[in-house]
């Protein structure tokens, strides 16, 4: 019993919790809880990329994104949602304040199919600067934009004027008729508007029409009758080169001083 005593006693010691150790004030302390920082919806971290279809550059305006695309012939804004589907142009209005070779100008967008458009001169492979606002459901929302220059892709047969795009060897033609008058575009391999030594005529069903070159806009244009919603034929002389192309437009277009653009597609 004697024995059996100690025992019992040291039983007990080693049932006691252990003293708790000091902290080593040497060693850094544990990191606090970090909770997830709140995201913008539809541009949460890793959700995507502000890829350019166009080969433009993104901006988010307000809760959209806006491509802009520079032309000689004017500034191509596109515009999506957060997630980056394409939107209607009509369902949004703006400006765009635009330093070219012109200075600084503000233009009234204009909705052109899939686009909205600035309607700025600029010069290909120069720089230029733009501030656009856009407004949609009675908002408005900035971004700026800046190329070191101006120019699209080689043959790019996107629509500048809200019209139809062909192209023959390295020459296109953008044929984009408003209400009572046919008028062509005429521009070089990377769309920059040809200038000089230009002519043409328009064949509309068995009317042949004369068509008047605007030497500061590259434009050929002639009377048509009515709307000018069916197909034609464009015989265009540059230089000593002589082509010609067919375009089908069947959506009416508006009177000029209603315009908002053309129908859109490529012709080969």
């Amino acid at each position: 019993m004697r024995l059996l005593l100690p025992l019992l006693v040291l039983a007990a010691c080693s049932n006691e919790p252990a003293a708790p150790t000091q902290a080593d004030p040497a060693a850094p302390a544990a990191p606090a809880p970090v909770s997830a920082a709140p995201t913008e919806p539809g541009h949460a971290s890793g959700g995507h990329e502000h890829a350019s279809p166009h080969g433009g550059d993104v901006k988010v305006v307000g809760d959209r994104h806006v491509e802009a695309v520079f032309t000689p012939g004017g500034i191509l804004f596109y515009v999506s949602d957060a997630g980056q589907t394409a939107l209607p142009a009509a369902g949004f209005t703006g400006t765009a304040v635009v330093k070219g070779p012109a200075g600084v100008e503000t233009l009234t967008l204009l909705a052109m199919g899939d686009h909205l458009h600035a309607q700025a001169k600029l010069t290909y492979g120069e720089p230029a600067t733009a501030v656009l606002t856009l407004t949609a459901d009675g908002k408005a929302a900035s971004a700026s934009y800046e190329v070191a220059a101006v120019g699209l892709a080689e043959h790019d047969h996107t629509s500048l004027h809200g019209g139809q795009v062909g192209m023959w060897g390295d020459y296109h033609l953008e044929y984009a008729p408003a209400y009572g008058e046919h008028r062509v575009w005429v521009s070089d391999a990377k769309r920059a508007p040809v200038t000089t030594a230009v002519t043409g005529s328009l064949k509309d069903g068995e009317t042949l029409v004369p068509l008047t070159f605007d030497a500061a806009t590259g434009l050929l244009s002639g009377p048509a009758a009515g709307a000018g919603t069916r197909p034609v034929m464009v015989d265009v002389k540059v230089g000593e080169t002589s082509f010609s192309l067919g375009f089908n437009v069947t959506k009416p277009a508006l009177p000029a001083a209603h315009e908002h653009g053309g129908e859109q597609g490529h012709t080969h």
